[in-house]
């Protein structure tokens, strides 16, 4: 396949952080500071030491302060817009909404409320390893290896993993491993994906859940069913994430950031 060059991002923020109220009533979870700046800020650079030039926000209207505080993208020499997404709608639906932004080409999909630390001497951040992946037409993820029994109750699971990969290399993963019924350890979505235009499709095709919410996990699992393949790529030992929707998460966060 033929290595692309991926420059556009779309950062799913949207999420009504429940689990962190009253304070997220007034100020969004990924406003919230660590080591003194909001944690979108932090993903922004990210994104930008990974190449990537144009992000698209999808926010609620609830969240004014994020275009507020990030405007155009200009003083971060990057180019952001931005879109509204209803409350509730699912970690699927700001994928459909940034459909025509996305213009057809491969994009990085990223969730705001994520934070991801690369291991201190590691020359590569996670992200940079995921878009060394991307080749035409394919999907890749960032993962995280759980032995199967362990695994904590907030992750989205992708299917059964043969063993801790030791170099983090890229695994491909196929229909076979969907059922990890089981398995020994299992691979877990870590929030940052590359995605082509088949997923709007998979997203269609796939019905909301008894919730209501759409998620992008079954349409991925669709897509890889019916005979395609998806790169996993997993977190090396060193890397940290949060994932910043409790207040335990955060607090991990920002002790963290104060090593």
């Amino acid at each position: 396949m033929t290595r692309v060059g991926i420059t556009r991002a779309v950062v799913a923020a949207g999420g009504a952080g429940t689990k962190m109220a009253p304070i997220t009533q007034v100020i969004p979870k990924e406003m919230l500071p660590v080591e003194r700046k909001p944690i979108l800020e932090h993903l922004v650079a990210e994104l930008r030491d990974a190449g990537i030039t144009g992000i698209l926000f999808v926010i609620s209207s609830r969240k004014s302060q994020i275009p507020a505080y990030f405007g155009d993208g200009e003083r971060y020499g990057l180019e952001f817009a931005y879109r509204v997404q209803d409350d509730g709608a699912g970690p699927g639906a700001p994928v459909l909404d940034a459909e025509v932004w996305t213009r057809g080409e491969q994009f990085v999909l990223a969730f705001g409320d994520n934070l991801i630390r690369p291991a201190p001497d590691r020359r590569e951040t996670p992200v940079q390893r995921l878009l060394k992946t991307a080749d035409q037409g394919a999907c890749s993820v960032l993962t995280t290896v759980f032995p199967a029994d362990q695994v904590p109750a907030h992750e989205t699971l992708l299917g059964a993993a043969p063993a801790p990969p030791p170099d983090g290399g890229p695994v491909t993963f196929g229909e076979d491993q969907l059922d990890h019924t089981g398995a020994r350890w299992v691979h877990a979505c870590a929030a940052r994906w590359v995605l082509g235009p088949f997923v709007f499709d998979a997203l269609r095709q796939c019905p909301p859940r008894a919730n209501g919410e759409l998620y992008l996990i079954d349409a991925v699992r669709h897509w890889i069913s019916t005979g395609h393949e998806l790169k996993a790529v997993p977190l090396l030992p060193g890397d940290v994430r949060f994932n910043l929707d409790n207040w335990r998460a955060y607090e991990d966060a920002v002790a963290f950031s104060r090593g």
